[in-house]
């Protein structure tokens, strides 16, 4: 595809009063947007809106150390969304209101996650079945912070209530300032391809900004996205996991229709052990270790030889060995 030099797309956001440079965002994702991935979409750039992963509301009100590790910051870090998940609107306020105190520049109310044991607590994905519910959770939390309150939904539910565009319509006059939709339902989970033509219903039901999220895998299908449902942004997630730099290549494709290979496996090499660097810095040497394991098998996605890799990757216990395997398979020859 190839495409002027001046883009349409490719623009500021504002959500409530906060200003926002670029319209492309990183999908909150649990067990990826912490803050350590964040820190490397920052340094590589594209993405204006991060967020943090999911956070029960009710771990929140208990501020375990594993919950506040979820929620770990810098100051320099901004703007930050953070993204809590619940069904009771009193303690989501609560909730909320400690976010704002944790620097949050505006709070994410999931209402789109499919995974079962989010969906078992009354939260996510299920409160497209409560819209009732959903509202005065929303509510509750407008009336319990300074800060733009924010929505992720999904189409709806399954096949038999698509019922997003009104459910975002009622969201949006309970006080969200922004409507992040997923064009599947929550019975799809990721399996098909998303419904763009309920996103843009969506679109059509409010006047707050929507951001749009399913199948985003490169500059073309950010166009494609943008075209199709006339959002305000855009938000990828899946297609970001072991790949930071997709932020930036879409920002490119956006802004000139400059297209941007993806980094080397040398390059990939030594964004897998700045990660784990990062990791180690926030969690300690342990847990890091936990998190690369599973994050290093992302950063291989696509290339070839990676059995004997993965294999292991996911028994290491050690900076060193960490360094080992990583540098045995994507031969970076470096070290930090």
């Amino acid at each position: 595809m190839i495409l002027n030099s001046v883009m349409p797309f490719l623009a500021p956001l504002t959500i409530g009063n906060i200003k926002i440079a670029t319209n492309i965002a990183v999908a909150p994702m649990a067990g990826y947007t912490d803050l350590a991935y964040r820190k490397i979409v920052r340094e590589i750039g594209g993405a204006g809106i991060l967020y943090t992963e999911l956070v029960s509301c009710h771990a929140l009100i208990h501020c375990g150390e594993k919950t506040l590790a979820l929620i770990a910051t810098t100051p320099d870090e901004h703007p930050l969304g953070m993204q809590i998940f619940g069904s009771d609107p009193e303690i989501m306020a609560a909730s909320a209101s400690i976010l704002e105190d944790f620097g949050a520049d505006f709070i994410d109310i999931n209402m789109g996650c499919p995974v079962s044991k989010v969906v078992k607590t009354g939260g996510g994905a299920v409160l497209m079945t409560a819209p009732e519910t959903a509202a005065q959770i929303v509510s509750s939390c407008v009336k319990a912070v300074s800060i733009p309150i924010t929505v992720k939904i999904r189409a709806g539910w399954d096949d038999n209530s698509r019922n997003a565009p009104e459910f975002a319509k009622r969201m949006a006059g309970a006080g969200a300032k922004a409507i992040a939709v997923h064009g599947r339902t929550r019975a799809q989970g990721y399996a098909g391809k998303a419904d763009i033509n309920i996103i843009k219903q969506v679109v059509e039901s409010v006047d707050v900004p929507v951001i749009a999220n399913g199948d985003i895998i490169d500059g073309e299908s950010a166009v494609n996205m943008f075209k199709k449902t006339g959002c305000a942004g855009i938000m990828i997630g899946r297609a970001a996991m072991g790949a930071p730099w997709i932020y930036k290549q879409i920002y490119e494709f956006l802004d000139s229709g400059k297209i941007i290979p993806d980094p080397a496996p040398q390059e990939r090499g030594k964004f897998a052990w700045k990660h784990f660097n990062y990791l180690k810095e926030i969690y300690g040497e342990h847990i890091a270790c936990l998190h690369i394991r599973r994050i290093s098998c992302s950063y291989s996605r696509g290339l070839t030889g990676v059995k004997e890799f993965r294999r292991k990757a996911v028994r290491v216990e050690s900076s060193e060995q960490v360094y080992e395997v990583l540098n045995n398979y994507f031969n970076f020859e470096i070290r930090n």
